[in-house]
């Protein structure tokens, strides 16, 4: 019982000092021994989880910029998702390009592969594929209005 208190203090200090979500250890958590501890380190790696995709669904990534690194980073992983019509990048993808419906961007993506993924082009290069393809984003849109005012 002594072990599983040290073990439930180092994993909180330890998650606390990373800036995750700190885990509190008391009696009713030892109740039942590691499974409580188990089920308190879930919980809180899930709150920590949670957190850091909403973060990151924010207008910051959905810009020019934040695609074309996105693109320069996931471009194998794209190529190979876009080959089967679906996967976790190009649902990131179509969230960033602002898109409704995933499933559509993704049979559309797969539609337009040979056009989209010929030869090896830079990130810039692929998403001027995409924007023809897909349509120009919103963002890209009120920026080249800004520009010819």
């Amino acid at each position: 019982m002594r072990n599983l208190l040290g073990l439930g203090v180092v994993l909180g200090a330890g998650l606390a000092m990373t800036g995750c979500s700190q885990i509190t250890v008391t009696s009713d958590t030892i109740v039942n021994g590691t499974a409580q501890i188990a089920d308190a380190t879930t919980n809180a790696v899930q709150q920590t989880s949670n957190g850091t995709t909403n973060a990151s669904r924010s207008a910051f990534a959905q810009n020019h910029d934040a695609r074309r690194k996105f693109v320069d980073s996931q471009y194998d992983m794209l190529k190979n998702e876009a080959a089967r019509g679906h996967g976790e990048d190009l649902n990131a993808l179509a969230y960033m390009m602002r898109a409704d419906d995933k499933q559509a961007f993704a049979a559309r993506i797969q539609q337009n592969y040979a056009a989209l993924f010929d030869g090896q082009p830079t990130a810039d290069a692929f998403l001027t594929r995409l924007y023809s393809v897909m349509g120009t984003p919103s963002d890209m849109r009120e920026t080249s209005r800004v520009a010819q005012s």
